[in-house]
């Protein structure tokens, strides 16, 4: 059975290119594109970069998803320079960045629509549920030094849980950053903004997009009233190789992120505990864990 998009102009609404990056994700991106072609709206297209999977799935999804715009890199050149890629290669003046593992409710579409315009210099994400319907927090404050490890951001979320709970009922939040799991912009701040940051190969590349945005007076923006289910980690958790390598590239681009937006005292401080904290950390728990032991392996000899 073919999914196909019909593409046609509607009045002035701009047009939706929404952009996903793929490794071995199939199972969870075609549960996606399906959620995504079961919508009733047009002037939308699908592009996919799949990020060298290798394995053989590739011919049969660009049969059954004929209508995508598929883009097949020969290596994995991570998340952020993907992305670029996609927006590159779109054709519509506004862009949604999901992840593969992300499934959008029925008329998800044409209730971001109804928004776009009336938050025009703003990065627009959603509400999340994981896959048992709890609802999620795809969002939060920015690495600091109250938040640099999970230790201090259990505290601050511990502290701020009744505050979270009533901002789900806000039909809008204004957090600092959103998850790039869903980031919708459109392609002139995209533009204005150079991209996301290719020196991020994984994570804090959102943080990091909505930090520079807000320098130049972007809003950010979460809609409660509309909601996408997340598998949370899919994507990422394909087998112990690429675990150990995304775990690593999360602190990797924590460090990242303090260089590019910290001076000073404060930022020699923070890279410090960061980084001291996720050592202690993996020290303690890679007896119990090979996991554990290949990031500590990785943050020691190769960071």
């Amino acid at each position: 059975m073919k999914h196909n998009i019909k593409i046609e102009m509607v009045g002035n609404l701009p047009g939706i290119s929404i952009i996903i990056v793929n490794y071995k994700s199939w199972v969870s991106l075609d549960d996606c594109l399906i959620s995504i072609t079961s919508q009733k709206t047009n002037l939308t297209e699908i592009i996919i970069i799949d990020n060298n999977s290798n394995d053989g799935q590739i011919s049969l999804f660009k049969k059954k998803y004929n209508k995508c715009t598929w883009i097949i890199n020969k290596k994995n050149i991570g998340f952020s320079k993907a992305c670029n890629q996609g927006a590159k290669a779109s054709k519509y003046d506004y862009y949604i960045f999901l992840n593969p593992d992300t499934i959008l409710e029925p008329n998800s579409l044409t209730m971001l629509r109804k928004n776009i315009n009336v938050y025009p210099n703003s990065i627009i994400s959603i509400s999340q549920k994981d896959s048992k319907g709890i609802k999620k927090f795809p969002y939060g404050k920015f690495l600091s030094i109250k938040t640099f490890n999970g230790i201090m951001r259990f505290l601050v979320r511990f502290l701020s849980l009744e505050n979270r709970k009533k901002e789900n009922n806000k039909p809008l939040l204004r957090p600092d950053w959103v998850s790039g799991s869903f980031l919708s912009i459109s392609k002139k701040n995209f533009n204005q903004l150079g991209g996301w940051d290719e020196d991020y190969w994984m994570y804090y590349e959102d943080m990091d997009m909505c930090k520079r945005a807000q320098n130049i007076g972007m809003e950010i923006i979460l809609i409660n009233s509309i909601i996408c289910t997340h598998h949370h980690g899919k994507s990422s958790r394909v087998n112990l190789k690429t675990t150990v390598k995304t775990k690593t590239q999360l602190i990797k681009s924590g460090f990242i992120f303090i260089e590019k937006h910290y001076s000073g005292a404060y930022q020699k401080i923070l890279k410090f505990l960061y980084l001291t904290s996720r050592i202690i950390e993996y020290t303690l728990l890679s007896p119990f864990s090979k996991q554990k032991r290949l990031v500590l392996y990785n943050l020691i000899f190769d960071f």
